[in-house]
């Protein structure tokens, strides 16, 4: 599929995820009780960092299958994904390990109120053998996204949303709240990677996963890129999952969850524009393999655009409404998640553009400077969270990530990456920056006239404030599309008519 449809794909199933979403949050929370929802958001937030013993291989995985693909070479395409499963056994069992530590010691730690020690370490232990089982498979999903098929991935995703969604409403109660919620998500783990696992042997007919296709040299060749991957993926985990464990810790359970509501929403925000990153991976991979780099930068042009634009409209829009969102979802009382939800969006009208631009650059096989740029965000995330935490709470945490992540990522990896991708000032202003001015500046207005005229809860005038603004924003933006394109035919066209066409003879 073209950039463009696995893009829109993936839109569509991220709506039905947040509607769900949307939905669950508050059931969930008004179900087992914010003492058993706090633990289950730490547990889940602990549990994030096994995903950085997957080192790096993720990434290493989509890229070599885009690339291998494009060059039709099977066998070596199964050396690859053979070799990458082998090593995702080894870090499972590792996982496991963990995780038996994590049972025996995490209880222990503080007074867990409103939650039982003996469930909270079941809960770690049924949620650390979902992950295991889920990273042995994870291979699957990743030949997936190798393939250009996002589409496919992405309606795996929807219909284990809706199944969670179902069994979450059946089976949740507040007598064993967290046993229940990871006994569904181990459920879902093993519905969704056994239908990859179909979905990537139709897709790949030739695929054969084999213990005995290892071959030392692949597997040094996936070492050499994955250590370097790794190293940026733990930085990112330590960027976005520091926060909750550093409010876990200083400020106990109960402050996690005024923070998780402002970080949800951006979460919420985040991944749909994350997967227009997403897909010009696998598409920077091919043309890497094509040598096509020329066709590369005005790519990631459009696509930091197209996410720059996004990004700002959800901060006007949040800024605006951000409250109105809350109150509604959630109910009233949870007056702190405005600001982080604020702050935490000022820093994504940055990250995500770049987002995009480290996608491009990971597709073509540049990931050291991404590594050394993401440890030092994750250092400055982690002092910084430390030290405003006990000035400004949970809004301190939230200063915490804002300042390095725009300061690093505006200053140090914007202009590296636009070096490497032969990405131009002119271009980058033309292609990402001045076609979103004119949006912003209607929905700035839309926003200030509607927000005088809506009340402080309901759906209703939150759908009607979205639309409007939704609406703005996307005429608007089209608009200046259209005139781009009538400038750019009015500019080739004299060139072309008989009067300037040269005469034979």
């Amino acid at each position: 599929m073209s950039v463009r449809n696995n893009i829109l794909a993936g839109w569509v199933a991220h709506l039905v995820t947040v509607l769900i979403g949307f939905f669950l949050m508050p059931y969930i929370l008004g179900t087992v009780g914010e003492a058993q929802y706090g633990a289950w958001i730490f547990i889940n937030a602990i549990a994030s960092y096994s995903n950085v013993l997957y080192s790096g291989f993720g990434a290493t995985l989509v890229r070599y299958v885009a690339d291998l693909s494009a060059r039709e070479d099977q066998k070596r395409l199964n050396s690859f994904v053979s070799n990458i499963q082998l090593v995702y056994f080894g870090t499972a069992t590792l996982v496991m390990l963990c995780t038996a530590l994590a049972a025996w010691i995490v209880p222990d730690v503080k007074q867990w109120e409103g939650v039982a020690k003996w469930e909270m370490r079941y809960a770690i232990l049924i949620v650390g053998t979902t992950i295991a089982t889920g990273m042995v498979a994870s291979v699957y999903g990743g030949i997936l996204v190798g393939t250009q098929r996002l589409d496919l991935k992405r309606a795996i995703e929807v219909s284990m949303g809706i199944t969670r969604l179902v069994l979450t409403l059946v089976c949740l109660r507040e007598r064993f709240g967290l046993m229940t919620l990871a006994a569904i998500f181990f459920a879902i783990t093993l519905f969704e990677h056994g239908l990859s696992a179909c979905l990537a042997y139709r897709q790949c007919p030739g695929l054969r996963i084999r213990f005995w296709n290892y071959n030392r040299e692949t597997m040094r060749e996936c070492f050499g890129f994955s250590s370097m991957n790794a190293i940026a993926l733990i930085a990112e985990y330590m960027i976005y999952f520091t926060d909750t464990i550093v409010i876990g810790f200083v400020l106990g359970p109960k402050a996690v969850v005024p923070y998780q509501i402002g970080l949800r929403i951006v979460q919420m925000i985040q991944i749909p524009i994350a997967q227009i990153g997403e897909a010009v991976l696998p598409k920077a991979g091919e043309l890497h393999a094509k040598e096509s780099s020329s066709e590369l930068g005005p790519l990631v042009a459009r696509g930091m655009g197209l996410a720059f634009l996004l990004a700002g409209g959800f901060l006007i829009g949040a800024t605006y409404f951000g409250q109105l969102l809350i109150n509604t979802w959630i109910g009233p009382g949870y007056g702190e998640s405005y600001p982080v939800l604020v702050i935490l969006l000022g820093a994504q009208m940055v990250a995500l553009p770049m987002v995009v631009a480290r996608k491009a650059l990971l597709g073509t096989g540049q990931i050291r400077l991404q590594v050394v740029i993401d440890l030092m965000e994750a250092i400055c995330n982690l002092g910084l969270s430390l030290l405003f935490v006990s000035f400004w709470g949970i809004m301190g945490v939230a200063w915490g990530t804002f300042v390095p992540l725009v300061v690093i990522e505006l200053f140090v990896l914007l202009p590296c990456a636009m070096k490497l991708l032969h990405l131009r000032v002119r271009s980058l202003w033309k292609e990402t920056i001045a076609p979103q001015l004119p949006a912003f500046a209607v929905l700035l207005v839309a926003c200030d006239l509607v927000s005088r005229r809506v009340p402080e809860t309901g759906w209703l005038p939150l759908m009607a404030a979205t639309a409007i603004g939704g609406g703005a924003l996307v005429a608007v933006r089209y608009g200046t599309h259209l005139l781009e394109k009538r400038d750019l035919t009015a500019s080739v066209s004299p060139m072309n008519s008989p009067e300037t066409t040269p005469q034979a003879g």
